[in-house]
């Protein structure tokens, strides 16, 4: 079940937002933007959409699109582990029962020379004092995109364009803000008026997350054990503690994978 009201500017009124109302399931409708939207993860392009309720994951979300991008606004507001697994979006036509292919969005953390080594890659000239204007921070945030395909299905042909994201958090409130071009939607492309399916998918339990639990959790019970051995040295009743790993972080709402699917219909011009 969706439900529906409008996205408010500030980030902390966002953050404030009452219970929605609901609304009957439909097809969730695009706004027609005569303007191409900035991605920058401020929603102050968002004020007339009528934003969506998931319930089950808490997202707050907005579609929006042009005759070339669709654009997407989503409001998090539940911890999740979004940081390291990134944003899957997948987007098919209608008629196919599910999307498979898509887009991975994902923030990563670089070095300042690993982001002068990466700009200079894709062909950007830099100054030495652009160079040492970068040097002034250790580590900068990159925003990354990766095509998600169809299992066995062959990269496409070209370069296809580039999608686009961003995000800001502010209050625990995760703010994130999509470009997808529709030529990258079903293949050869959507236009604008069609039918499309959207999937979108985050969260959940990584090896790295695993990983770094239980290295944290080896630190911090290093004295417990000790206190364990030698209470089992003093322990004559034969009822060892014993018991096997503990995997109860499984259950932390913050470890949960979110995921969920909407039929959109694309605005016309």
């Amino acid at each position: 079940m969706s439900t529906k009201r409008s996205l408010i500017l500030s980030v902390i009124a966002l953050a404030a937002l009452a219970v929605p109302t609901f609304a009957a399931d439909a097809p969730i409708q695009s706004l027609w933007t005569a303007a191409p939207i900035t991605i920058d993860g401020v929603a102050q392009e968002w004020a007339d959409a009528p934003a969506v309720f998931d319930k089950a994951s808490g997202a707050q979300y907005a579609l929006k699109n042009d005759g070339k991008d669709l654009y997407i606004i989503m409001v998090l507001r539940q911890e999740s582990t979004i940081q390291y697994t990134g944003m899957k979006i997948l987007a098919c036509a209608a008629a196919e029962k599910n999307p498979t292919a898509g887009i991975l969005f994902i923030q990563k953390m670089v070095t300042a020379d690993e982001l002068i080594a990466s700009l200079e890659k894709k062909g950007q000239k830099l100054t030495e004092e652009q160079k040492t204007e970068i040097r002034k921070k250790p580590t900068h945030p990159v925003f990354l995109e990766e095509a998600i395909l169809p299992k066995g299905a062959p990269a496409p042909a070209g370069t296809p364009e580039p999608a686009q994201f961003r995000s800001i958090e502010k209050n625990r409130v995760g703010i994130y803000e999509f470009k997808i071009p529709l030529s990258r939607i079903a293949g050869a492309g959507i236009q604008p008026g069609a039918d499309i399916k959207l999937g979108f998918e985050w969260g959940g339990m990584t090896k790295e997350i695993r990983k770094n639990i239980m290295a944290d959790r080896a630190a911090s019970g290093a004295v417990a054990r000790q206190g364990e051995v030698a209470m089992s040295v003093s322990d004559t009743s034969g009822e060892g503690g014993g018991g096997g790993p503990d995997f109860s972080f499984n259950r932390d709402p913050r470890y949960k994978k979110h995921a969920f699917k909407i039929d959109v219909k694309l605005a016309a011009q």
